[in-house]
């Protein structure tokens, strides 16, 4: 991993895009945002790829428990490409992963029941939209090391 350069993963919805980031190390995920799903997507991130010093991005990709790609992976994989194109453009050398995300969602409920999460605050869907980046992020990191 180059030095002081950071990983951003991408949880990938229809509605709203969860993104994490990793210590310049690349040890931790930590959640940073959660976006909406419009066409100032692939802006925002290139913003925060260029702000955080980013050299990669894990973009998460929902296979079925087959393994297939179903529309949700579909679809994460054209925004993938999109967002691969767009910094291959502007920012050569940032890559762009896509990487199994099966069951973040449902580890980012339990966890935030698990760790006494106000009814209210896990309703709010940005919250686990975030929590499911940082999950695939993480998952990817500790592969890696």
């Amino acid at each position: 991993m180059p030095e002081g350069k950071r990983i951003l993963g991408i949880d990938f919805g229809m509605k709203r895009v969860g993104v994490a980031v990793s210590d310049p190390m690349g040890i931790i995920a930590q959640g940073v945002d959660t976006l909406s799903n419009d066409s100032s997507l692939i802006g925002k991130i290139f913003d925060i790829v260029k702000k955080m010093l980013v050299w990669k991005v894990v973009v998460g990709k929902p296979l079925k428990l087959s393994g297939e790609a179903g529309n949700s992976a579909v679809e994460a994989a054209k925004f993938a490409d999109k967002l691969r194109e767009r910094l291959s453009r502007e920012l050569p050398g940032v890559e762009v992963v896509e990487w199994d995300e099966r069951f973040t969602t449902t580890i980012a409920q339990r966890t935030q029941l698990e760790l006494g999460v106000k009814k209210k605050e896990r309703q709010k869907k940005g919250n686990l939209d975030r929590m499911a980046s940082q999950l695939i992020l993480q998952s990817y990191l500790d592969s890696h090391r």
